[in-house]
């Protein structure tokens, strides 16, 4: 795992999840490019500041450096396996995760985060759409839940909230600007907004 000690925390490791396919955009999505730099790199930009380890989930040596490791998911093919190999690889109790393509990630929703996690086995953001579990942070207290479920071949995580001890950050309680922050890229449309919204 990458360490930066110039970073805030030890005790939670930051994952980029780049596992998944890009089927609906019809092409890498951590390459897309906004605000002149790639998707990928914005966040995790955002978790080197942040975090002294940090790895990136999924089978992208493309991605990976010299400092930054790239693991591949155990369970391949879902953000759920994703977060269950960051997990269980970590040598923190807590994983921050994510997703490649978010084109705003926002530090004061991470640190709203950071801020409930206590007592909790996850901290997920809740906007009037649903959760967004992939700009969230696990306890390993979640592997024998998420294990379970991957085993069983279910790889919705949303069900598995009821299971787990989890604090949501409501959208009421977020920072202006928050429905930029938690955007995630996965058509050419929703590329094409975000395009648009930064003339």
């Amino acid at each position: 795992m990458h360490d930066s000690h110039s970073a805030k925390y030890s005790d939670v490791t930051g994952v980029l999840l780049a596992g998944g396919t890009s089927r609906r955009m019809g092409r890498d999505k951590a390459f897309l490019v906004a605000n002149g730099q790639a998707l990928y790199f914005r966040s995790l930009e955002l978790l080197c500041n942040y975090f002294q380890k940090v790895m990136i989930s999924g089978d992208r040596p493309d991605l990976a450096s010299g400092v930054i490791p790239c693991i591949p998911d155990i369970y391949p093919g879902s953000a759920l396996g994703g977060i269950f190999t960051s997990l269980h690889t970590a040598d923190t109790d807590w994983v921050f995760v994510s997703a490649c393509d978010m084109p705003c990630p926002d530090f004061r929703i991470l640190e709203m985060l950071l801020e409930r996690r206590h007592s909790a086995d996850a901290v997920v953001p809740e906007t009037p759409s649903g959760f967004e579990p992939v700009f969230a942070l696990y306890h390993k207290n979640c592997l024998p839940v998420f294990e379970k479920a991957l085993q069983q071949g279910r790889k919705s995580i949303f069900n598995l909230y009821a299971e787990l001890n989890v604090h949501f950050l409501n959208w009421c309680d977020m920072p202006e600007g928050w429905e930029k922050s938690l955007i995630n890229i996965n058509t050419p449309a929703d590329r094409d907004k975000i395009r648009e919204e930064a003339k």
